[in-house]
């Protein structure tokens, strides 16, 4: 298992005319975690009998949403794989002419998918908080993406995270360099969890250090900024920076 701590897996299963669909699958990964998967592997199988170019247009898809969406490190190995069987044990055909099971596969499939995907960050080197960062009101989905990434990347977030410092000027200069193009920053607001630490651009003036302190103390965190440019959004998943993955990264030689 390398550097895993706990071996991941996920199942769901639901009904469709008196039988039974069965999506499950497994995954590894803790370390070199970054879009386009990175040091991990996911293997996801279902009884269902799916035409292979439609299983690569689902496992593509539920892919982008769970795996693509992780980063522990942002650092991209090149050896990394998804694979998607299907048995057709179950005698279910999934076909686009059944839109209304099509519909129920898919969200089996996505929340096997994340769930994998989840495991993989709180399991990620060292990692003592599991961290959802989400832009809202973006201009584009890439947008969002580019502010959410830049935040999650950040040394600085990451060790204020590990360190439970609300430091909200290290997050309001992610979204600052992030590369926005003409972002008004006197737009911008940002929240952790519950709390609102940036309004306009600057400290909310109703945000006390006790309310951030008490966030910041949680293993579970949502980051959410509002860039208010347009009706878009996105999030990733990511950890904080502790001393454990400098210690495992240092003594560890792949």
């Amino acid at each position: 298992m390398t550097t895993d701590t706990r071996p991941k897996g996920a199942s769901v299963q639901f009904e469709y005319q008196g039988k039974t669909v069965t999506v499950t699958g497994i995954s590894k990964g803790s370390g070199m975690i970054m879009p386009n998967m990175a040091t991990m592997l996911g293997y996801v199988a279902t009884d269902a009998e799916v035409e292979p170019n439609l299983l690569q247009r689902l496992l593509s898809h539920a892919s982008d949403r769970s795996f693509n969406r992780i980063t522990v490190d942002g650092d991209t190995s090149t050896n990394d794989a998804c694979i998607l069987v299907a048995t057709g044990q179950s005698g279910v055909e999934i076909t686009d002419l059944e839109p209304v099971l099509m519909e129920r596969f898919t969200q089996a499939l996505d929340q096997v998918m994340l769930s994998l995907a989840h495991a993989i960050v709180k399991d990620g080197e060292g990692a003592t908080k599991f961290v959802e960062v989400r832009v809202e009101k973006a201009g584009s989905t890439e947008e969002a993406l580019k502010v959410a990434y830049t935040i999650a990347h950040s040394p600085l977030v990451k060790t204020a995270l590990f360190a439970s410092d609300p430091n909200w000027g290290r997050i309001l200069a992610c979204v600052g360099r992030a590369g926005v193009h003409e972002l008004d920053v006197s737009d911008v607001q940002i929240w952790l969890d519950e709390v609102c630490i940036v309004d306009k651009g600057a400290r909310a003036t109703s945000y006390t250090e006790e309310q951030g302190q008490e966030v910041m103390n949680r293993e579970n965190i949502c980051i959410r900024v509002i860039l208010n440019r347009g009706g878009f959004a996105d999030q990733v998943w990511t950890t904080d920076l502790s001393h454990d993955y400098v210690t495992i990264n240092a003594e560890y030689r792949s």
